[in-house]
């Protein structure tokens, strides 16, 4: 089944020196939400809408919920747990330097 070819010229909409291009035929931009809406408890859900009882009491988030920030003595654990595992990683590397070579040895002659 044939399909149709697209059209050969673009049609550009008319522009104006003074206004730009075609500044009144495009619609207004939505406007940008603010970080206090963003924040603040949202309209009803569909949990409302599905639950009779849900929609008489407010939805408040969680504080279990919502992950606790970060704090130093987490940090520090994460810094611990970075620094034994780079210290080793080259006494691993060694072990493995020398446990390879004898496991391949081993397949090699059948034992």
């Amino acid at each position: 089944m044939p399909t149709s070819e697209p059209p050969t010229t673009l049609t550009r909409p008319a522009t104006s020196p003074e206004t730009g291009p075609a500044d009144e035929e495009s619609p207004a931009a939505p406007a940008i939400p603010s970080f206090a809406s963003l924040r603040a408890p949202r309209g009803r859900s569909a949990v409302d809408l599905l639950l009779p009882g849900a929609a008489s009491r407010p939805s408040a988030p969680r504080p279990a919920s919502a992950p606790r920030p970060a704090e130093y003595a987490d940090l520090l654990r994460f810094g611990i747990h970075l620094v034994r595992a780079a210290a080793a990683a080259p006494r691993r590397m060694a072990g493995w330097a020398v446990r390879e070579p004898r496991a391949c040895l081993r397949r090699v002659l059948g034992g």
